[in-house]
Parts: structure tokens; C-alpha cells; sequence
């Protein structure tokens, strides 16, 4: 019996002694994951269009988003924190909002990216209207072709792009304009007019909701997507077999254009970083002055252009 009581002493005692070097250990141990740590947050608003008839690029854009702050998290010395808003029932911005991205298409695609302090500052990152019209009429180059007729949503700031492609296009061409409405569904005039002064060719632009309807009407007149081609519109339709065997010019924003919303991110990340303090917030002016400095010169982030076909409502781009 005494051996058994002198046996489980010792028992006692072992565990004793594990438990108590377990406990030191613990109290000693600091995780060292970057994860842990805290850090100083950088909240930002994305208002994207999250539900309706361009849903999906709201989507595409919130997930080029959710992967641009997962490739940037391994090594950022802030958290950066997203709050996405529907820009159809848009709300009050979250407090201690330090940026504001907003999902724009008028008349082309494009990211807005506006800080937020004293004095508000905006960056537009887009494929920029001169260099998509230069590729326009790089693509046109050979075709035999005299009249050009030119379709383009009456929205945003259509006239300075209208301005420059009849610049870009009206010394080879015969350039004929014709303006569509939002929410038109009509467009036998425009397009019998167009038809009636011998339009050869036809470049069409304007947000897919709408455009989408243009060219059904296009089809319904005996236009065949070899007479047309378009800026834009055939990255961001949810119709792509509407476009198919249809060259034409789009950006490098991949998929649904959701690189737009991915560089803006990526290049609000790295103007932060670039004035990155322990424990402290660099003003949104400073990093406005960073942002200005790296990336964006005159407040424009370029995307830039690319020939592209679609094929089986597939795209293909042409150049590299």
C-alpha cells in the first residue's frame, strides 16, 4: 500500500512540473502573425451597383475588391476595411469614412475614387478617351469603308468623347452622329436615318442596359455585327452573345471591368503605405499628394486599351 501512495506522489509531482513549465511558456509565447496585431483601420466606401440590370458588375467589381485586400493584407502595416453600398439605395457613409469608391458608366466605364478630409479629392481611373479612339481608328484601318455612323447614350460626359472620336475619325471618314436616350426602346429614326445617308459602318457606345436594346433593333434592321463595332459596351454586357463576331475596342480591366475597382484599391493601398506610421493615420491629404505623385498624374489613373472580339460570347483580345 505504501508503494502505491509513494508511486502516485510521484505521478502528482510530474504533472505538477509539466503544468507549471506549460504555464510559463504560455505566458512567454507572442504570436508573431501579422493578423494579430493590431492595427491602425482604414475605412473605405465602395458604392457599387449591387442589385438591378448591372448587378454583375457591382459583383465583379466587389470581388476584384475582396482579392486586391487579400493580396495586400500579407504585408500592410494598416487594416483596410470595406463597406459596400448599393448605389440604388444609397445611405449615410459610415463614421471615419477616409474614402469614397464609386462604380461609374457614363458614357464609358470608370472608378471614381474620392478622399475624404479638408479638401476633397478626386481620381478617375478609366481607359482615357484619346487612346481608345486612336485604337478605334487603328481598327478601322482597311476596311472599305466611306461613311461611319456613330450611336452614343446621351449620358455623363458624352460630348467630350463624341467631341474627340469625330476628331479622331472625321478626316478619313464621313462621320454621321446620332444621340440615344436612356430608357429609348424606339430607335427607327436614328437608325433610319443613318440607314438613309449610306452608312456603311457603325460604332455604338453607351451603357450595356441600353445598348443591349440598340443593337437588338441594329439585328432587326439587317445590321449584322460585321458592320459594327463599339467602344466599351461588349466588356460590360450581360449579353455577350448579342455582340458575337463583333470587333471592337475595350480596356484591360478584365472580366465585367472589375480591374477598374481592383486598381483603384491597389493604388489607395499603396499611398497609404508609402506614408505608413505605427499607431498613427497619415491625413487623406498626404496621401492624396502620394497617390498624385506615383499613380496618378492630373488625378487619372490609365487603364489601358485593347482590340478585342467576341466569339461564341467569348472575348479574345487581339493585341498584347
Amino acid at each position: 500500500m505504501s508503494i502505491m501512495t509513494t508511486r502516485t506522489k510521484i505521478i502528482l509531482l510530474i504533472i505538477a512540473v509539466i503544468t507549471a513549465i506549460t504555464t510559463v511558456f504560455a505566458a512567454m509565447y507572442k504570436p508573431k502573425r501579422s493578423n494579430t496585431i493590431v492595427r491602425p483601420v482604414i475605412k473605405i466606401a465602395a458604392e457599387l451597383p449591387l442589385s438591378g440590370p448591372e448587378n454583375h458588375l457591382g459583383l465583379a467589381a466587389q470581388q476584384a475588391i475582396q482579392n486586391s485586400l487579400r493580396q495586400a493584407d500579407t504585408s500592410a502595416g494598416y487594416k483596410y476595411e470595406v463597406n459596400y453600398i448599393d448605389k440604388s439605395n444609397l445611405t449615410t457613409l459610415p463614421p471615419e469614412t477616409k474614402a469614397v469608391l464609386s462604380l461609374n458608366i457614363a458614357p464609358e466605364p470608370q472608378v471614381l475614387l474620392t478622399l475624404n478630409d479638408d479638401v476633397k479629392t478626386t481620381f478617375i481611373v478609366h481607359t482615357p478617351y484619346e487612346e481608345a479612339a486612336a485604337l478605334l481608328k487603328e481598327s478601322l484601318n482597311g476596311k472599305n469603308i466611306k461613311n461611319l455612323g456613330l450611336l452614343i447614350l446621351a449620358e455623363g460626359d458624352y460630348h467630350q468623347l463624341a467631341q474627340i472620336l469625330n476628331q479622331q475619325l472625321s478626316e478619313q471618314y464621313i462621320v454621321r452622329g446620332a444621340v440615344f436616350q436612356k430608357e429609348q426602346t424606339d430607335f427607327n429614326s436614328i437608325l433610319n436615318m443613318l440607314i438613309n445617308n449610306d452608312t456603311e459602318y457603325y460604332v455604338v457606345i453607351g451603357s450595356p442596359q441600353e445598348s443591349d436594346k440598340l443593337l437588338q433593333s441594329m439585328h432587326d434592321k439587317g445590321i449584322s455585327n460585321y458592320r459594327i463595332t463599339a467602344l466599351y459596351t461588349p466588356d460590360l454586357t450581360a449579353q455577350p452573345e448579342l455582340y458575337n463576331d463583333m470587333t471592337y475596342v475595350g480596356s484591360e480591366a478584365g472580366t465585367y471591368d472589375g480591374g477598374l475597382s481592383a486598381a483603384a484599391i491597389l493604388a489607395l493601398i499603396d499611398s497609404y503605405e508609402k506614408n505608413f506610421k505605427k499607431d498613427l493615420l497619415p491625413s487623406t491629404n498626404l496621401v492624396a499628394q502620394t497617390l498624385q505623385q506615383n499613380k496618378a498624374p492630373n488625378n487619372i489613373i490609365s487603364i489601358k486599351a485593347n482590340l478585342k472580339k467576341i466569339t461564341e460570347g467569348k472575348v479574345t483580345k487581339l493585341k498584347e
